[in-house]
């Protein structure tokens, strides 16, 4: 969609209506920098009001000055129109990045939001259209999440177990140690009468770690999904209850292994539709729309093709489930950058596209009349605007406009691509390149590997990130491609777009097929004229940093690579990590498997890197432990290799501090322009 090229003048006008171009006004397609990327904002949450008239959403945006991302409430109505800021004296819970939890209430007069009160997130009200807040809970620890009753008089709410008083004097008086092993606070589920914060009914048992909540339509019961243990991999240990408000009762819906969560009642009461592996707790299996009668019974599974559903809305007859989902039926071959609005019959499974284009969709929220769907729609070169679809028609507008002139600048031309493996497998990724590439030049190409090893990428200005903030990603492709580099976005075996086959297939051979899609993907480029031979980069982090290492470990055709979050020997991701059990899926226990271990590890082959790479790592980094960064830097430098490491205080395995995004930015363009020069090639020399 073109979009008029707008100039703002003043930091109020900014913050209610778009994006803040940096410095003084920007030429119509000018490339974007780093600074630029650290001024646009994220919706991070979005809901319809009840009768489909209005909208309220969350913007994110980073603030260089403080240090942190501010989150804004703002309403809409469902044609379009001025947005309006709402609440400005909430500070919306934003730690580590904004999590507002918006939510309507059942009258549609107000809007919800967790905001911060005494350093904890607590429910707020918002008067709708006057923005009036009002605090509705006092939880001591905090709110996690929350639900109103459908007669909007009481609240459920998530909150962790408060310290016991031993705890407390023990941490008081310095004698308090950690345990290793020792189970963590309880995650509760808590009602209280909106008007009574201090009347709190805890419902769950302390055994039990509830993730999840969704009220009964007529406000009896509560269904919640929960497991017996905190952590990482607690979800795929979770199973779906129902508490009795009145009697305090708790009967067990599913009770099976694996990831069973999420639960939400369909409007007439009858059923529950949950997410669930169907009875695998491996990190591969496909987490599928999943539904169960509301007394008990068996699970029906909706498995469209292995599609990975993430979000999901019952339609008001109950007769059908809205989903938003990757990989699958409507994800596969070029539409797997794509994440479609898929409507499910639960009588018979079929299963139906009802938005349109090649988008991504994130957030979805209904009318209560089912009519009108409101979400993120994100599109190849955006960070995405709040949409709304008819249902009816298949018709989508998009009614916001909260980074102005962005589509006036030059961010590159993304598109789908595909390629043939070493084995004749079809392989897909997305090819970004600048807008200014001249007709029959090679270009500088740097490969991004995304993380997982299950993950991908969507359309949208940061392909890995449109769900979050995006800004976590460490590579500013936008910058790279306005600077004349190509980036190539592979989708390898192992990760999504191919099924849960597809997952299955790197499993004890990380660096294998995986490797090789990858370096097809490049060859192709080359072979097609795009990408110079002389000038690739690689870069990935998590996953995406393990296949840095590696490729530097088994070719020495990049002229430079950057690994983030990156790991070095997978033993020790089984040992260190927070997610280590899932190490056991691909590559058995390390004492099962030393051979495996070793021979997919980088660095088992470190003394082969030819490459300048750069390592990047958080510091207090729980899934991918820093050990791994500091075994590589320090063989690679006792082998005289060229590396630098560079450890990002207080940073976890995405950086979430804004200062500390821009730095790693900035410094991942600096390390590519260092040894790869974007400009032209002629006669074997760089014109710059």
């Amino acid at each position: 969609m073109v979009r008029r090229f707008v100039r703002l003048i003043a930091a109020s006008l900014v913050l209610e209506c778009g994006w803040q171009l940096s410095g003084s006004a920007q030429p119509i397609g000018a490339a974007l920098t780093v600074d630029d990327l650290m001024r646009l904002r994220s919706i991070v949450d979005v809901q319809m009001s009840p009768d489909g008239s209005r909208v309220a959403y969350v913007t994110s945006t980073p603030n260089l000055a403080r240090n942190s991302h501010d989150a804004a409430l703002f309403l809409v109505g469902a044609e379009g129109g001025e947005p309006r800021r709402l609440a400005e004296s909430v500070s919306i819970f934003n730690v580590p990045t904004p999590r507002p939890q918006l939510r309507w209430m059942p009258d549609g007069r107000s809007a919800s939001v967790l905001g911060i009160a005494e350093g904890r997130p607590e429910v707020f009200t918002v008067a709708v259209p006057s923005g009036d807040a009002h605090q509705v809970t006092k939880a001591p620890e905090g709110v996690i999440a929350y639900e109103w009753a459908p007669d909007g008089r009481s609240i459920a709410f998530l909150t962790v177990d408060s310290m016991s008083a031993d705890e407390e004097r023990r941490r008081a008086d310095k004698s308090f140690v950690i345990r290793a092993g020792a189970p963590d606070r309880a995650t509760r589920l808590v009602v209280q009468r909106a008007d009574q914060p201090a009347a709190l009914r805890i419902l769950t048992p302390p055994s039990q770690y509830v993730d999840a909540l969704s009220w009964s339509p007529d406000g009896r019961e509560i269904a919640y999904s929960a497991a017996p243990r905190a952590g990482f991999s607690a979800a795929y240990a979770a199973r779906v209850y129902v508490a009795s408000i009145d009697s305090g009762a708790i009967r067990t819906v599913v009770d099976r292994p694996g990831m069973n969560t999420g639960p939400r009642f369909s409007p007439d009461g009858e059923s529950i539709a949950f997410i669930s592996t169907n009875g695998h707790s491996d990190i591969m299996a496909s987490r599928s729309l999943t539904v169960v009668p509301a007394a008990g019974g068996t699970p029906r599974a909706y498995r469209l093709d292995d599609a990975w559903v993430n979000e999901y809305v019952w339609a008001p007859d109950s007769q059908s489930i809205v989903i938003q989902a990757n990989d699958g039926t409507f994800g596969r071959g070029a539409h797997m950058f794509e994440q479609a609005i898929v409507r499910v019959a639960v009588s018979d499974g079929r299963a139906i596209r009802i938005d349109s284009g090649p988008t991504a969709a994130f957030s979805l929220a209904s009318s209560r009349d089912g009519r009108r769907l409101a979400y993120k729609r994100v599109e190849a070169r955006t960070m995405g605007d709040v949409a709304v679809l008819d249902i009816a028609t298949g018709r989508s507008t998009t009614i916001t406009d909260v980074n102005a002139g962005l589509a006036a600048r030059a961010s590159g031309v993304l598109k789908p691509i595909s390629w043939r493996s070493f084995d004749g497998m079809d392989v897909w990724g997305l090819l970004l390149t600048p807008s200014d590439a001249p007709t029959g030049r090679r270009l500088p190409l740097l490969t991004y590997v995304h993380g997982g090893p299950g993950g991908g990428f969507t359309y949208g200005l940061f392909p890995q990130f449109m769900h979050i903030v995006p800004q976590v990603d460490p590579y500013p492709t936008a910058a790279m491609a306005g600077a004349g580099y190509a980036v190539l976005f592979p989708m390898p075996r192992g990760g999504a777009g191919y099924g849960e086959a597809g997952q299955r297939a790197i499993v004890n051979a990380w660096g294998e097929a995986d490797y090789k899609d990858i370096m097809a993907g490049v060859d192709h480029l080359i072979a097609q004229g795009i990408a110079d031979p002389e000038r690739l980069g690689v870069m990935g982090a998590s996953y995406g940093g393990y296949m840095t290492n590696w490729i530097v470990t088994q070719t020495g055709r990049f002229k430079a690579a950057s690994a983030g979050a990156s790991l070095s020997d997978l033993s020790d991701t089984f040992y260190l990590s927070e997610g280590g059990e899932f190490m056991v899926d691909y590559f058995k226990r390390p004492w099962e498997n030393r051979a495996g271990y070793a021979a997919h590890s980088p660095l088992t082959f470190a003394d082969r890197v030819t490459t300048p790479l750069l390592i990047q790592h958080g510091e207090v980094d729980p899934r991918v432990p820093i050990a791994g960064a500091w075994k590589f830097y320090r063989t690679l430098n006792a082998l005289g290799k060229t590396v630098e490491l560079e450890i990002y205080p207080r940073g976890g395995h995405v950086l979430r501090e804004p200062m500390q995004q821009r730095e790693q930015m900035r410094r991942n363009l600096e390390w590519f322009a260092r040894w790869i020069a974007p400009g032209e090639r002629a006669n074997g020399a760089i014109k710059n």
